[in-house]
């Protein structure tokens, strides 16, 4: 009877072994082909671009499992998940960053420049919000911050004075300089797009169309103490998720089990779709940064995750000054699901980057972003 026992007992703890390993393979196998949308487009593959999209939640649990093989002493397992996790971590340190634990930069200089990004969802012009007060707020905090170069998604300008945002900004941020760029015109009166405001001259400016969408990239030089400065903003391809996607996903999250199967597949076919122009349009704008022969700042609202092909694409040979970032979640999604940050601002090597801030403030469906920064001598 004790012979039996112990016979059941083994065979228990193999199973159970043998079960834990798997789930543990499985998720490391995640975890790989999410690290390959950094190289994948999703035109030539989708899966590594969905994978990516999990990553967050798949890293955490292997870091768990891991740590369990490790004091279950499965040398093996180990040997094989170690170089994995170690790449893993490096990506994940751009979901919640854990090198400001190490670095501090010095912001007391005074040539810095304060950098804005916000997608100000066209300043709550369709009362999003519920907040009628919601359009001042907006500005109000613009103002308050002062940014010495501000880019803006969502822009939405109306010339009869009812929406007098460009007005407000230059005159409240006192600045002339602008550019601006606005693919959809209504009634003659109604401006929707994008827009940078400067307080130094700008000397040059221009615009990166795309294909077939209202979503664009401007720039402009600008010149202070006799260096020019290339300042990228873009707004790329978003999904266009309507109201009944927003309850469904909702839905999931807290009831997986009502899981609709249509509703999945019209979701996750919209995804791909974005995900592949936004591939194509990361592309085209990289390639017009290469080819600039001014040290440059990139913002904007990139609708994608720092695991994806868009960001490592764009962020090539820059910096992100999210290295500056507290040791907290760097979501700039304002909504329920957690690990989303998709505005960002980068810079070439020139500059030194010592702040970098998320403004938690619910005036819009993003939260803006800030980051001081200095060139180097």
């Amino acid at each position: 009877m004790i012979k039996y026992t112990k016979t059941k007992n083994n065979i228990l703890k193999k199973i159970t072994k043998t079960f834990f390993l798997f789930i543990h393979f499985t998720t490391l196998l995640s975890v790989f082909i999410a690290l390959m949308s950094k190289f994948i487009p999703a035109e030539k593959s989708y899966i590594p671009y969905l994978f990516s999209l999990i990553f967050p939640f798949t890293f955490l649990y292997l870091l768990i499992s891991t740590i369990i093989i490790s004091f279950k002493k499965y040398y093996i397992s180990i040997i094989i998940t170690i170089p994995i996790v170690v790449w893993a971590f490096a990506v994940f340190n751009r979901y919640i960053n854990f090198t400001n634990l190490f670095l501090k930069e010095d912001c007391n200089n005074k040539d810095s420049i304060k950098i804005m990004t916000f997608n100000v969802r066209l300043f709550d012009l369709y009362n999003w919000k519920n907040n009628h007060e919601n359009y001042k707020n907006i500005l109000d905090f613009i103002i308050k911050e002062q940014p010495d170069i501000a880019c803006f998604q969502e822009y939405y300008y109306q010339s009869d004075g009812k929406y007098p945002t460009t007005d407000t900004l230059l005159k409240e941020l006192r600045t002339k300089y602008i550019h601006n760029y606005f693919p959809i015109v209504l009634r003659k009166k109604d401006f929707f797009g994008i827009a940078t405001i400067s307080k130094y001259p700008i000397v040059n400016q221009g615009i990166i169309k795309f294909n077939k969408t209202s979503n664009s990239c401007i720039y402009v030089d600008i010149v202070k103490n006799n260096d020019t400065i290339r300042i990228y903003n873009m707004h790329l391809e978003s999904v266009r998720l309507g109201v009944e996607d927003y309850i469904f996903i909702s839905s999931l999250e807290k009831s997986p089990d009502s899981l609709e199967l249509n509703k999945t597949k019209s979701l996750i076919k919209r995804l791909i779709k974005a995900a592949i122009e936004r591939n194509r349009q990361a592309q085209i704008i990289a390639k017009s940064i290469e080819e600039c022969k001014y040290p440059v700042i990139v913002c904007g609202d990139f609708n994608d995750i720092p695991a994806s092909y868009t960001y490592s694409t764009i962020s090539k040979n820059l910096v992100d000054t999210y290295k500056n970032f507290d040791f907290t979640l760097g979501s700039t999604y304002n909504g329920n699901i957690p690990f989303i940050r998709i505005d960002y601002i980068f810079h070439s090597p020139d500059f030194v980057s010592c702040k970098h801030t998320i403004h938690k403030v619910n005036y819009s469906d993003h939260y803006p972003v800030t980051a001081i920064l200095y060139k180097t001598k």
